[in-house]
């Protein structure tokens, strides 16, 4: 006999009271997921003000949403794992002007399993909940639950357990508790399971601050407030304690803040990638430091993306940009977290978390420590819109997402659209230039080494024929009028980038810089041989007569000056001959090809007579610097380029060469670092020293020290204080000193600009530093 000849018995699953605590208590294990479940509640059901009241033995939530009739009470909320937020009816019929009544059209919340309600479970063993109604304005509706009735015993069935309703016509409050003045809702819950002391509810207002979306645009439309009496005494006493700009949720009681991201936005490197539906393209938009880099776009490869508002912002942090996030936040970002995921405005957990690597970042980063960043090295966000049909949540809440297509597709479009490409700038440019940890804005941009890394990064990114370049920061591409000698590479990337965005004029500057290069090439190759035939003669002519003693060359190996005066060794002169030979060959180069190109009919565009100029500055600069050596110090100089102790070399030029300054303003220096060893070029270290010197004169000073000391084993500071008449009123920007033409002197406005550019050679930045009531500060900072 079969089954179905059997007679057949409709029988009924039976429910145990336990239930409640398996989706309740036992499933939501941490208090601040369930503090953020409620909130959730309270967000969907369309408050703009939620506050949490702490009391010693009670937590009041209370929010001035739309509140519950009696119906949905009945048959909604104490209708178990029953969400009106999946079937379509939890705003049917709505009219509210609502920002995120788009999300209720495509049945998009925060929350949508129908069991965040039992997160009261999780807090306290007591709710009472009151709400009224938007439809009903009169009377109130309370349920009274007592969790402990549900765990008396496993046999009792959880329809069977009672929950009281009454009606009245306000709510029932403590004083302290404000209730809503129309609709809203009131969660009383008591018999706390845990105490809720100061630490742990700072941790919750620093956690609520990251789980409503800190990048949306909306932002400001959901208040959070946590108000608990006990604490407001230690809070007075905090704010008593002067802290400059303390951070808002390092007190207790208040708004609950998250601004950070704003801050950063100008601060550092920003990554932003989206995807338009309409349009079905995704889009990248790079920019650093306020500067925009570049806007890129391609046809958007994730079908399961294009209708989920797919956005992502990532910020790369920096040394100063860390410091400015502590500052600001009250705690280091690497306790903050990294790369967060909303859905629907809400936070999924456990992503963003500070042990969390659920992108495998980290795991990566293991694989090459100096060559990929870390998420100590990264925040942002990435957010999305979507039922549970695309993005599901894990049931326990702190799980993360579940795998679907679309949460396949979304880290693929995170890891190579956005990661990545972040990644590839931040090592092709900030890590490159090791001084750009220090520096809040994009003024180290105007370099021209700064120049030719971001170009040569824009450049590849525009070789791949799916991508668009919708623009690019143009600016930085006046490396074509500058000196060029040490980025030959840069011109190829530039003529490449020229023809695939189509810019005609980009395309003609480019290849009229390869022209300039490649004379600029051949007349130093020129000078350089001219330069050493003449040494190898002099010194074969002169070989015989040429006595140097075995003490004498040992004091030469102590010292990059020679400690005498008197003396003007002939090798020593030769090899300075042959800087100056080369410095004037350039110089008498570059006039001869601009006269050239004068009686040839061309007209010289003032840019172009302007650049001239400041080249043949530059060139007489060094041979001023070669020549002072010459009769002045007697400087060992060998080569172009020396790998000696940078901090001896500063000290003894400064104590040596710059007596020719003594008539005019006392130079003194004290170094407290040795064995700072690096290549460098001796007479452009003179000129950046020489500039400071001239400048502080100008400046009226009498007096200029140079401190030099070790910040890292790998930073060199070189700080120049002088007495001077300090920063002239009428510069609005501080930093706009050091860019070219700019002087409140008498002088051509390059000194500064050329101490920048011969700084970047040197892996070095230089800045403002803070000043007394006279006197201007710089400081320079060398990496190696």
């Amino acid at each position: 006999m079969s089954i179905a000849d059997a007679d057949t018995q409709i029988l009924n699953f039976k429910i145990s009271s336990q239930l409640k605590s398996i989706i309740g208590k036992d499933l939501i294990t941490d208090d601040h997921v369930a503090i953020f479940e409620l909130v959730k509640n309270s967000f969907d059901a369309k408050s703009q003000n939620v506050i949490l009241y702490f009391a010693e033995n009670e937590i009041h939530i209370v929010d001035d949403g739309k509140g519950l009739t009696y119906e949905d009470l009945v048959h909604k909320w104490l209708f178990v794992a029953y969400s009106a937020k999946n079937d379509g009816s939890e705003d049917s019929g709505s009219t509210e002007n609502d920002y995120r009544n788009d999300l209720s059209v495509s049945r998009h919340y925060a929350g949508s399993k129908g069991v965040g309600r039992f997160s009261c479970d999780r807090l306290g063993s007591r709710l009472i909940l009151q709400s009224r109604s938007a439809k009903d304005l009169g009377s109130v509706n309370s349920l009274d639950v007592d969790w402990t009735e549900f765990e008396r015993s496993l046999t009792d069935e959880f329809v069977n357990i009672p929950v009281r309703h009454t009606s009245s016509k306000d709510f029932v409050k403590p004083d302290w508790v404000i209730s809503p003045s129309s609709s809203g809702t009131m969660l009383s819950i008591t018999g706390l399971r845990q105490p809720w002391n100061r630490s742990k509810l700072l941790d919750l207002k620093r956690s609520l601050a990251k789980l409503i979306d800190p990048f949306g645009r909306n932002r400001e439309s959901f208040k959070i407030t946590i108000i608990a009496p006990l604490e407001e005494l230690e809070d007075k006493k905090f704010s008593s304690q002067n802290i400059d700009d303390p951070a808002p949720n390092s007190f207790v009681n208040g708004v609950v803040e998250n601004f950070i991201f704003q801050v950063l936005e100008e601060k550092t490197t920003w990554l932003r990638t989206w995807i338009d539906h309409g349009a079905k393209k995704l889009y990248t938009e790079l920019n650093d430091r306020g500067a925009l880099i570049y806007r890129i776009s391609e046809e958007a490869p994730y079908a399961s993306l294009l209708d989920s508002n797919f956005e992502c912002n990532l910020f790369y942090l920096n040394r100063s940009a860390k410091a400015t996030f502590s500052r600001r936040m009250g705690l280091p970002s690497v306790n903050f977290g990294s790369i967060f995921l909303f859905k629907n405005g809400f936070r999924v957990y456990p992503l963003g978390e500070p042990s969390d690597d659920s992108f495998g970042i980290d795991a990566r980063k293991q694989q090459g420590y100096a060559r990929f960043l870390g998420t100590r090295d990264i925040v942002g966000r990435i957010d999305v819109k979507g039922d549970e049909t695309k993005f599901k949540e894990s049931s326990s809440r702190d799980k993360g997402l579940i795998e679907t297509v679309a949460a396949h597709e979304l880290r693929d479009c995170f890891w190579k659209k956005c990661f990545l490409r972040l990644e590839n700038y931040v090592v092709g440019v900030s890590w490159v230039l090791k001084f750009d940890m220090d520096i809040e804005d994009s003024s180290f941009l105007n370099g021209d080494e700064a120049k030719a890394t971001v170009i040569s990064v824009l450049a590849k990114l525009a070789n791949s024929p799916a991508i668009t370049v919708e623009t690019y920061a143009k600016d930085l591409l006046s490396i074509v009028s500058n000196k060029v000698s040490e980025h030959s590479r840069v011109f190829k990337d530039l003529e490449s980038l020229a023809t695939k965005v189509g810019d005609v004029e980009l395309a003609n500057s480019a290849n009229e810089a390869v022209q300039k290069f490649l004379e600029m090439e051949r007349a130093e190759a020129s000078a350089v041989a001219y330069a050493e035939r003449e040494r190898a003669n002099r010194k074969e002519a002169e070989q015989k007569e040429k006595l140097a003693t075995v003490a004498f060359e040992k004091e030469q190996q102590k010292n990059l000056f020679l400690t005498s005066l008197q003396s003007h060794d002939k090798e020593i002169l030769e090899n300075l001959h042959h800087q100056v030979i080369i410095y004037a060959s350039n110089a008498i180069n570059s006039i001869e090809a601009n006269l050239i190109m004068l009686r040839n009919g061309a007209n010289l565009k003032r840019e172009e007579f302007q650049e001239l100029l400041e080249n043949l500055l530059l060139l007489n600069q060094q041979v001023l610097a070669a020549s002072r050596f010459a009769t002045t110090a007697n400087f060992r100089m060998e080569s172009n380029t020396i790998r000696e102790d940078l901090g001896g070399y500063v000290q003894q030029y400064l104590e040596r060469v710059c007596p020719i300054y003594e008539n005019r303003i006392t130079v003194e220096v004290k170094r407290s670092v040795s064995n700072f060893v690096i290549d460098f070029k001796p007479i452009e270290i003179s000129i950046i020293l020489d500039n400071l010197i001239d400048n502080a004169y100008k400046a009226g000073a009498t007096k200029i020290e140079f401190n030099i000391r070790r910040l890292e084993s790998n930073i060199l500071q070189i700080e120049a204080r002088d007495n001077g008449m300090g920063l002239d009123p009428t510069i609005q920007i501080e930093e706009s000193i050091f860019e070219k033409g700019v002087t409140t002197t008498s002088g051509s406005g390059l000194g500064l600009y050329h101490v920048r550019q011969l700084l970047e050679k040197l892996k070095g930045v230089i800045t403002l530093g803070d000043s007394s009531i006279s006197g201007t500060v710089f400081n320079i900072k060398i990496y190696k």
